[in-house]
């Protein structure tokens, strides 16, 4: 085949290859959408308190989303990042509904569904506004935290606004999943605190890989970008200019070879020498039999049998991590073999690990810990659900008039108004959207009438994570939004008050039968 030819091939296979690839990121975001188009996506009691009330459904409203907690890892604060509009938005706003889906909707609720209710005159009146069209756009428009922005536990960090409040309320379960990208984001940006060697995401701890990819694009972002190494290969096909696939050999490589008529070292030793011989940076794992003792006689025989194979290296996971790497990185000196390679070490890592085995080295060693790899796939899912943030989605405004929930727990309070978030200096300050405010307006337009309309590269979400972390260090709220807040408090207060002196007269006369 002459080069021209080749050519012509090779920019075919490229054409076909960037055509999978926009198929494919099409169908990732489309598979967010909720299942079948159907409004049943949503917390069953949307539907009777739509029915109960129209001044519930039918009124203007706002709702906002707030992490009332912070990650309680070492060195999150009280921030967090913003990440996840992307997947989490495409929920409800991928693309619209259709007339047929909320009319079936409808039937089954009040026929077949156990809960026979349906809000009526909500769904007729948001057909209505749209007569005779078969698509059917949301009225809702939603504000927001720009990917990447750090912010702090009690901010309201997106909002909704409809003409109609109980359209709002279905997207509550879906809205409050932002609670995965943020603390993944946040995540990523703990793990670069400590260490500037990229660690690793897999993909076996996923529950699907919908997911991993959900999650490795907010890793991305709260690593400003450097954390890319991952073991799912469709992510780096789909984003080759954001994620990099990374892995050598697993166990199942070495036990392959396993006879009972040899000796276990032989046959380990095997597997390690072939994997150094075909691949450039086999990390060689060794304790399929012992890792301080036959593994490590191993690993050292397979790496001077091919000098040249620079960036092979070992990959410790199991025992004491911090004083193997240490016993390796000596062992492997005292062989000769040059330049120093790289050591991963997995078993459980965290920040706090990854920190501990670098000091380790470093002390033992009085070298700097720069060819350490921390391998840390199981940290990334731990502690990834709602109740770490205590994820809340609250109606703050019906009708122009403020609305809050009280807690008797602190910090679940509500903040009320319609609210938008600014930046002065080092304070994020929360005021309504009526209100004229000197500052840096934080929140962009993510979704409008139903039509998603944040699109920023996840480059440039990476960047402002990496300019805005540890920027601000406190909230503060505008003067018309702490009044109404404090009259929502006194008014509490004289009613509770009463209350509790009634319950103490009924008590009183019971007594005294």
């Amino acid at each position: 085949m002459t080069v021209k030819n080749t050519t012509a091939k090779s920019r075919r296979l490229q054409k076909l290859i960037a055509s999978k690839r926009a198929e494919m990121i099409a169908e990732f975001y489309s598979k967010m959408y909720m299942l079948g188009g159907m409004i049943t996506a949503t917390d069953t009691y949307k539907r009777p308190m739509g029915e109960a009330s129209e001044h519930f459904s039918l009124t203007p409203a706002a709702y906002h989303v707030t992490m009332r907690r912070a990650p309680t890892e070492k060195g999150a604060g009280d921030q967090m990042i913003m990440a996840g509009h992307e997947p989490m938005l495409h929920q409800w706003f991928n693309r619209p509904l259709k007339r047929r889906d909320v009319l079936i909707a409808k039937e089954w609720c009040l026929t077949g569904s156990r809960v026979r209710s349906f809000p009526v005159a909500l769904w007729d009146r948001i057909l209505s506004d749209q007569k005779g069209k078969q698509n059917i756009y949301l009225p809702v428009d939603v504000w927001g935290f720009p990917g990447g922005q750090a912010f702090l536990k009690g901010v309201p960090c997106i909002t909704f606004e409809s003409p109609y409040g109980g359209l709002i309320s279905y997207l509550e379960p879906a809205m409050c999943r932002y609670f995965a990208p943020v603390i993944q984001a946040t995540k990523a940006r703990l793990m670069g605190m400590v260490t500037d060697r990229d660690a690793e995401f897999g993909l076996r701890a996923a529950v699907n890989e919908l997911a991993n990819i959900v999650l490795l694009q907010a890793r991305y972002i709260g690593s400003g970008g450097r954390g890319q190494l991952t073991s799912n290969d469709t992510a780096e096909f789909m984003w080759p200019d954001l994620f990099g696939a990374i892995g050598t050999i697993g166990h199942e490589f070495m036990c392959s070879n396993q006879d009972l008529e040899r000796a276990l070292g032989d046959c380990e030793y095997e597997m390690m020498e072939l994997a150094v011989r075909k691949l450039h940076n086999a990390k060689l794992l060794p304790d399929l039999v012992d890792a301080e003792t036959i593994g490590l006689e191993n690993v050292i025989k397979a790496l001077l049998a091919h000098p040249s194979k620079v960036k092979a290296g070992a990959r410790l996971d199991s025992g004491d991590i911090a004083g193997q790497t240490v016993l390796y990185h000596q062992e492997m000196s005292y062989a000769g073999i040059t330049p120093p390679r790289d050591i991963v070490f997995e078993d459980e890592v965290t920040p706090e690990t990854t920190e501990r085995v670098y000091r380790h080295f470093e002390a033992e060693t009085g070298l700097p810990s720069d060819k350490l790899f921390p391998g840390a796939g199981g940290y990334w899912w731990k502690g990834v659900h709602r109740d770490v943030l205590s994820t809340g989605f609250k109606r703050s405004q019906t009708g122009g008039k403020p609305n809050i929930k009280f807690s008797n727990s602190p910090g679940k309070e509500s903040i009320p108004g319609n609210i938008r978030v600014y930046g002065r200096g080092d304070v994020m300050y929360i005021a309504d959207v009526t209100e004229n405010v000197d500052g840096e307006a934080l929140f962009v337009q993510l979704v409008k009438q139903g039509r998603i309309v944040y699109d920023e590269s996840f480059q440039a979400q990476a960047k402002r994570s990496d300019a805005t972390w540890g920027k601000y260090t406190r909230m503060e709220l505008s003067p018309l939004v702490a009044g109404w807040i404090k009259s929502f408090s006194e008014k509490r207060e004289v009613e509770r008050t009463a209350a509790r002196a009634r319950f103490d007269e009924r008590r009183r006369l019971r007594a005294a039968k």
